[in-house]
């Protein structure tokens, strides 16, 4: 039968610079299970490094050593962790609880990682502290614990998971004389139950209540007095002491993220003011994300429902073509073929645009104004709507009345504030026109250069305020019947330009085509162009697109900066615990156990302060539309989604280095740091 523990040839050398420093130097020997063995030697014998050894804590330089027959020194990083959570206890001289767990908690700790249930921890745990005379203390953290009870503790974790090998460092070179001789009656208790126990100390007093002494020197086995000749191996542990049930692998998945979960929590908690100083970096960069997105996103709305709205469906065309040859003279728009337009298949409607300059007064007021032939779609067209009296009807386009609807920026020019332009009479004529209108006559054909065309005011509209553009002149607007205006100001029947409103039955681009070749046909030339609203309409969306992800990258300039704020301060963190590290790789986590609790910890300090972050941003739209009414901000559930997204991702990507710096840390190296 193999030995329990066999070292054979174990070195442990150090590199101080160019120099070889051995710690341990070709160590041979066999400890049987249920033995109780004293280390002793003085400092810088080697004893600690040969109990960082057997506890698989440190690898040898040289040599082997094996547990049960297998070869220890070969096994990598999680392989080892397995054996200390398995096989291994250990009691320190420092006791290295975990200050924020209570007793309970840092009793119970290794079963964390060996994946036992909460209710199977909760009853082992209980069951060690009240059988080691702490059943009324398991409740109270390390500080408010005494040495000796710190100490107890301590052993109840090192029998958790059994601890069919329990490795104690000095256990009583800080505690008082009594709580000492108590410490060793537990050890030798221990020892009759089964346990194997390796007793480090310096202390030869402290050694005699072994069965079995080694003493080292200078990294060499000085003596040995041997396996007692009446040494009997002991049978299974039982009891509270038994090997304690592994979990399933997703009952140790749930156990490992509600761990990693609670430590992230009582981290943060511990280190409030730098907590709240990091989240203020990924606040800010989650608030000036969202913040540009919903108020591109408000802007891109209202532009692009504008936008859509008056380019969606038509096909303008216009008299002209930049290609024709020199001297070339294009041709207008004839009725007979607009009406032919009219007959393609997916034409809805043609409307003519006839528009001109004039200048308009009104008693001692003028101003130039922008005179269209309205139809019945021109205030949609235009993005105006109806704020006073009436629009045009049907009687005045059959009849081609004078009379006429102005917009705000035309009554404004002409009439007084307060005053009230309907049934009033204005004045619309060429520069130069009297000031008393003189030769205006309602039954002329046309109105003569400097005649004077009186129209009666019926209507105002203003601009359509649901969105950010609108579509009118610079100028004021005198919207008269276009029958009126055909007759009175352009008498000509052909058009400069015009309308196709589509039906959507043919694709735009094949209606397109189809007044192309009409047209070309009809003229003998393409001295026309068009273009499809549509289409523009969809590189104008790429555009703005376009724009909202310039904005964006520029806010996450912002979250870049709080990122790296992050990743320092988990640095620092892993600094400041490492010893917390140790202490865990020491009962049995794994180099993932540690990646996983690091991680989860910078991405619940990075969705915090994205939380943080998207309130700001709500706040900061609110006043955005107590202010004004023409563009309302929303941030969205969308929004808040996305945040979290980024912020974890911000977590995982700038928590990463940390995390793997803790995980590759030693366990021998993270234990002796303070």
């Amino acid at each position: 039968m193999h030995p329990l523990i066999e070292l054979r040839g174990v070195g442990r050398h150090y590199r101080l610079g160019a120099i070889d420093v051995p710690a341990l130097d070709d160590v041979s020997l066999k400890i049987q299970a249920g033995e109780f063995v004293a280390v002793i030697g003085q400092s810088g014998s080697g004893k600690s490094t040969l109990m960082n050894v057997l506890g698989c804590l440190d690898n040898p330089t040289v040599g082997q050593f094996l547990i049960d027959g297998q070869d220890a020194s070969q096994l990598g990083p999680d392989e080892l962790a397995g054996l200390r959570r398995e096989r291994f206890g250990f009691i320190f001289q420092r006791y290295h609880l975990l200050p924020h767990m209570d007793a309970r908690g840092n009793a119970a700790l290794p079963a964390v990682y060996a994946g036992a249930s909460g209710s199977a921890r909760r009853e082992r745990a209980e069951a060690l502290l009240t059988r080691l005379g702490l059943g009324e203390r398991m409740h109270h953290k390390p500080n408010e614990l005494s040495g000796g009870q710190q100490q107890r503790v301590s052993i109840a974790r090192s029998l958790m998971n059994g601890g069919q090998i329990i490795l104690a460092d000095e256990p009583t070179g800080a505690l008082d004389s009594q709580s000492g001789t108590e410490m060793l009656a537990l050890l030798r208790e221990l020892n009759e139950r089964g346990h194997t126990i390796i007793l480090v100390t310096h202390d030869a007093h402290v050694a005699g209540h072994a069965r079995r002494i080694i003493e080292l020197k200078d990294g060499k086995v000085l003596k040995d007095s041997g396996t007692p000749a009446d040494h009997r191996l002991p049978g299974p542990l039982a009891g509270e002491t038994a090997a304690l049930a592994r979990g399933s692998w997703w009952g140790r998945q749930q156990m490992q993220w509600r761990e990693a979960l609670q430590s992230a929590v009582q981290s943060l908690k511990g280190n409030r003011l730098r907590t709240a100083l990091s989240m203020l970096g990924i606040s800010i960069g989650i608030a000036a994300v969202v913040s540009i997105l919903a108020l591109t996103s408000a802007a891109r709305g209202s532009i692009e429902k504008d936008v859509g709205s008056f380019l969606s469906g038509r096909i303008p065309v216009f008299r002209g073509n930049p290609n024709l040859p020199p001297g070339t003279h294009a041709q207008a728009f004839r009725p007979s073929e607009i009406e032919a337009i009219r007959a393609l298949p997916g034409v809805k409607a043609v409307t003519v645009d006839r528009e001109t300059q004039l200048t308009a007064r009104h008693g001692s007021r003028d101003a130039m104004v922008s005179v269209l032939g309205a139809e019945k779609q021109t205030l949609a067209a235009r993005k105006l709507k109806l704020v006073e009296g009436r629009y045009l009807n049907a009687m005045d386009y059959a009849g081609s009345t004078q009379v006429a609807v102005i917009d705000e920026k035309a009554r404004k020019s002409l009439f007084k504030p307060g005053e009230s332009p309907l049934g009033r009479t204005l004045l619309v004529a060429p520069q130069g026109m009297p000031a008393d209108g003189a030769g205006a006559g309602a039954g002329a054909a046309a109105v003569p250069i400097g005649v004077a065309l009186p129209l009666t005011i019926v209507g105002v509209v203003a601009p359509d305020t649901g969105g950010a553009v609108n579509f009118g002149s610079w100028l004021g607007q005198v919207l008269m019947p276009h029958t009126t205006f055909g007759r009175k100001l352009d008498v000509r029947a052909d058009s400069d330009q015009f309308n196709v409103l589509l039906d959507f039955t043919v694709p735009p681009e094949e209606v397109r085509k189809q007044l192309t070749y009409r047209l070309k046909a009809l003229h003998g030339i393409e001295d026309f162009d068009s273009w499809n609203a549509d289409e523009e309409f969809r590189k104008f969306q790429q555009i703005t697109g376009a724009m909202a992800l310039l904005f964006a990258g520029v806010g996450a300039i912002s979250l870049l900066v709080g990122g790296v704020g992050v990743m320092n301060i988990m640095l620092v963190s892993v600094s400041e615990r490492t010893r917390e590290i140790g202490i865990r790789m020491a009962v049995g986590a794994r180099q993932g156990d540690v990646r996983l609790q690091f991680l989860v910890e910078a991405v619940v300090l990075c969705c915090l302060g994205g939380l943080v972050g998207v309130f700001l941003s709500w706040l900061g739209a609110q006043g955005i539309n107590a202010a004004q009414q023409s563009l309302k901000v929303e941030v969205s559930w969308a929004a808040l989604g996305v945040a979290f997204a980024v912020s974890s991702f911000v977590g995982l990507v700038f928590g990463t280095l940390p995390a793997r710096r803790a995980a590759a840390l030693s366990p021998v190296d993270a234990l002796a740091r303070e």
